[in-house]
């Protein structure tokens, strides 16, 4: 087959929306060594997604473009020629612009989007925007190319919680602004719900990134990415979780995409992410138990212990 019948497929997401299940799926069903199936191959320290947020200039893309991105490009080029070629990982789609450049019709985008209270809270039990700042991914309304500066004026007084909740508007209206940008880029939008629910779901991402040439079913991972217990005791989501109403630019986004914003449901939905009942929860959050832990390992590693 001809390397314009094989997609290279790209993905547009905030991350913690179900790109793990996705390419362990897609690795269970059609994984071997003559395909190319990865989640985030090129580490934001190298695509620096953060700092090339809406990279459409093409003066800009010289810049970003280091050798790692062009030797990539051009081993996908001469893999396309034989399968189809995906990468599911957020740290990538700043890539996007100069791909479609370089690839023309042959980049497709996959735009996988979850609700903002749970990647806001995901991302805030991690420690983004509090622990973990860097500009690799970090978007800001102090980026040239942030889409909504706005929030500068707020900046201060944030939550990382709220940062987060930014975060997550910046990345899914830059996906909404792909489609304007480029009209004739091939894009698939999904709700990550809807990659836990059906089958077609995953039988309609499968043909849009080429994967059907192997005519052969896609087994659904039973795999997960878990919250850990020490992440919901060591950083839990408070009363912060209302602040979110602060912030109608984002409300709104997410009601066009079709989430329930609502005080009721939101309530509901961060509970998950709170800390969970019990003593020895209580206990070990309050003590400061899993930062010392933490403390004590890596002053093991140091000394070569462990």
């Amino acid at each position: 087959m001809k390397s314009s019948m094989h997609p290279i497929v790209l993905t547009v997401s905030t991350g913690r929306c179900g790109t793990t299940f996705l390419e362990k799926s897609f690795r269970a069903s059609f994984g071997n060594e003559s395909n190319w199936i990865t989640h985030e191959h090129l580490k934001q320290q190298v695509t620096r997604v953060g700092k090339y947020h809406r990279c459409y200039d093409e003066s800009v893309q010289s810049e970003m473009v280091n050798d790692q991105i062009q030797e990539l490009l051009n081993k996908w080029r001469s893999l396309s020629e034989t399968g189809p070629i995906v990468d599911f990982g957020w740290t990538m789609r700043s890539l996007i612009p100069y791909f479609y450049r370089q690839l023309g019709d042959q980049l497709r985008v996959l735009y996988v989007h979850r609700h903002p209270i749970e990647v806001a809270a995901s991302f805030k039990l991690i420690g983004n925007y509090s622990i973990y700042h860097s500009e690799d991914w970090a978007i800001t309304p102090y980026h040239p190319n942030a889409m909504y500066p706005q929030f500068a004026s707020r900046w201060d007084s944030m939550t990382p919680f709220e940062k987060c909740l930014y975060y997550w508007l910046e990345v899914n209206a830059s996906a909404e602004e792909l489609r304007r940008t480029y009209p004739s880029l091939k894009l698939m939008e999904l709700k990550s719900s809807d990659l836990f629910r059906s089958d077609t779901v995953l039988d309609k991402i499968v043909q849009f990134t080429g994967f059907d040439c192997y005519a052969k079913p896609i087994v659904r991972s039973r795999e997960r990415n878990r919250r850990e217990i020490f992440l919901l005791e060591r950083r839990p989501i408070r009363q912060e979780w209302g602040h979110y109403q602060r912030h109608p630019e984002m409300i709104e986004f997410a009601e066009r995409l079709g989430y329930d914003m609502s005080p009721e449901f939101v309530a509901d939905l961060i509970r998950k992410y709170q800390l969970p009942r019990g003593v020895v929860p209580w206990l070990r959050h309050r003590s400061g138990f899993w930062a010392f832990k933490e403390w004590v390992g890596k002053s093991l590693r140091k000394v070569g212990l462990r």
